[in-house]
């Protein structure tokens, strides 16, 4: 793109002599302010271009972070894990000072609401399946 812009489109325009009358006889012309000839047409148009695909690509990932989010499940929050009730996620069993026998001294255990996938799961309690 800054290639394009930078390079070769003035170099089209102005050495070669493509695209006919100049930009600010065109806005002379068309009784347009003066201001306007200040900027290359073909290179404001290309950037425009850009910055317009480049926004439309980000607001489509942000929707799809926000539709993830939406699916994550409620306990774990998308991690698959929770901290470890019986050590209180120290990883040390507080009884007898050695590993925990629960989490194997990881300090986290499975989270059953999701079986470990981070994903919000149906059950027999959502209000989806309720025949009645």
């Amino acid at each position: 793109m800054i290639c394009f812009g930078a390079i070769l489109a003035p170099l089209l325009e102005v050495k070669i002599g493509l695209g006919g009358t100049s930009y600010l006889d065109f806005v002379t012309s068309m009784h347009l302010p003066l201001q306007l000839a200040r900027v290359d047409p073909i290179v404001a148009s290309f950037c425009g271009g850009g910055v317009g695909a480049v926004s439309a690509l980000l607001v489509v990932e942000l929707n799809n972070v926000k539709k993830q989010q939406r699916n994550r499940c409620h306990y774990c929050e998308g991690t698959g894990y929770l901290p470890c009730g019986h050590c209180v996620g120290s990883g040390i069993d507080p009884a007898t000072r050695c590993p925990c026998a629960y989490c194997a001294g990881t300090s986290k255990v499975m989270c059953t609401g999701c079986l470990c996938t981070g994903k919000s799961m149906a059950t027999e309690h959502d209000p989806r399946f309720d025949p009645f």
